[in-house]
């Protein structure tokens, strides 16, 4: 079966792409026994690194650009119910604003209280987020943030991606198969498969197809026991 190069560009828009290149077998599967216990820590990180990589790319897709986070005045433990509670103040914000979206990921407090940090886009009224978050947990509190760039008070996509993509690596408490983020349906990620021979430099034809998009290359990123093999690049800072 021979060997060749696959690189994956994601195009989103605003000369935002990003690009990862790497050798593949096609028409290869790979063979693994889920929940094996031997290889449980493993497939816990392995499902961690999934989870950051998706984290990234639908805040990225879905043009997120505030912060939001919901807090319980008590120090609630209990996930199911935390969850359960999320799900409740999204329904309650969709009665209001159809079209609201979000991707939200937990994070866990040094004494153990949950709670949850959401990625939104545009102006949010703070005060049907606190009706709405208050309604179904009583007490507890919201906070709006941004930080200032050039167009105003926002943040730039990629860095609040990074931001919201750092809370799946503190979570320790990710357990295998489980969903450690949630979103709104629909958002897309839309890829772009390029198959090459192994004879091109594959790290630098990652940088010619990325600069095709949007004329930059800030970063790429290629460990070195892989021998320029393969790699990760992408057009923003």
């Amino acid at each position: 079966m021979k060997a060749q190069n696959k690189m994956i560009i994601i195009d989103y828009g605003e000369g935002l792409v990003e690009g990862t290149v790497g050798v593949s077998m096609p028409g290869r599967k790979k063979q693994t026994v889920r929940g094996e216990s031997e290889n449980r820590e493993a497939n816990i990180e392995r499902s961690r690194r999934r989870a950051k990589a998706n984290v990234r790319r639908k805040c990225m897709a879905g043009g997120f650009d505030h912060l939001l986070t919901l807090t319980y005045r008590e120090n609630n433990l209990d996930q199911e119910q935390a969850w359960h509670d999320l799900e409740r103040f999204v329904r309650k914000m969709h009665t209001y604003l159809r079209d609201w979206t979000y991707l939200v990921v937990r994070e866990f407090q040094k004494r153990g209280a949950i709670h949850f940090h959401l990625a939104v886009k545009g102006y949010q009224d703070i005060a049907l987020l606190r009706h709405c978050w208050t309604s179904v947990i009583m007490e507890g509190n919201i906070d709006v943030s941004w930080k200032r760039t050039k167009k105003g008070g926002t943040w730039q996509r990629a860095h609040l991606s990074s931001y919201m993509a750092k809370y799946i690596t503190k979570d320790t408490h990710m357990e295998l198969n489980e969903r450690s983020f949630r979103c709104t349906p629909g958002i897309r990620i839309v890829k772009q498969y390029i198959y090459f021979s192994l004879a091109i430099n594959a790290l630098e034809y990652l940088a010619y197809k990325i600069e095709q998009f949007s004329g930059e290359i800030p970063f790429i990123w290629s460990p070195e026991e892989a021998h320029g093999a393969y790699g990760w690049g992408c057009s923003w800072g």
